[in-house]
């Protein structure tokens, strides 16, 4: 009965995980549903906004969402990182300090 219930629990998480990413790949249907929304949402609160207003932003909201943005960084902290990767790929193992330079970045 546990392999049965573990092999199940293993299932449900990835039919999960396809839900979301079937959701999240079919834009069409997502950016009209974000924009019924905000459609809803601003006729309760008694705003009257234009709908090719609410479709431009919602447009210009999905050409954006999966744009990377690099945070404002230390210079230092990008050596340190840049010479933490020459080293691995150079085959000389991990440069004294590593550790803690790692540590420090997951806070």
């Amino acid at each position: 009965m546990s392999e049965q219930l573990g092999a199940m629990a293993i299932i449900d998480e990835l039919r999960h995980k396809q839900m979301v990413v079937d959701e999240h790949l079919d834009l069409p249907r997502r950016r009209e549903e974000v924009g019924a929304r905000i459609r809803e949402y601003y006729a309760a609160n008694g705003l009257a906004v234009d709908d090719e207003l609410i479709a431009e932003g919602v447009r210009a909201y999905f050409a954006q969402r999966l744009e990377f943005e690099p945070g404002p960084g230390d210079a230092g902290e990008r050596e340190k990182a840049l010479q933490y990767i020459a080293a691995r790929r150079a085959g000389q193992g991990r440069p004294s300090g590593w550790r803690r330079w790692l540590s420090g970045l997951v806070k």
